[in-house]
């Protein structure tokens, strides 16, 4: 299983987002993981209500923090305009999107951030290789 971790500041927003709407429909042999830079003590609650608009269930989340272990794991880094404060090695495996966060947004704002997040996802998403198991090797006949 090969793995996307989305990497904001504090882990309460857009990763968050990010990380429930991929697993949401992932591609075979992936999923996705999020964590913060400087991880705060909750995610934002607005995040449920947009993945629920959307038919998401988010569960329970806590935000942690990313690690360098974290980040050597992963097989793609997607980063929130903080990839320069992340470990070593997510620049390597890794693409900045300019989304905003959620502060100062009004609910028809943060809806558009998640469908930018949404689109970017998908773009991803066709992007990976596809990790469904090998064929079964063909016995050839004689």
């Amino acid at each position: 299983m090969s793995t996307v971790l989305f990497v904001c500041l504090e882990n309460t927003f857009r990763s968050v987002l990010s990380e429930a709407l991929f697993n949401a429909s992932p591609p075979s042999g992936w999923r996705a993981e999020s964590a913060g830079v400087q991880a705060a003590a909750a995610i934002n609650p607005v995040v449920v209500d947009l993945l629920q608009e959307s038919g998401i269930r988010l569960g329970p989340k806590t935000p942690r923090t990313v690690t360098s272990e974290m980040i050597a794991r992963a097989s793609r880094v997607v980063t929130f305009g903080c990839l320069d404060r992340c470990p070593v090695g997510a620049k390597d495996k890794g693409e900045d999107w300019p989304i905003p966060g959620a502060t100062g947004k009004s609910m028809e704002e943060l809806r558009a951030i998640r469908d930018e997040l949404r689109r970017r996802i998908a773009d991803l998403q066709a992007r990976l290789p596809s990790l469904a198991e090998p064929a079964k090797p063909r016995v050839r006949k004689a």
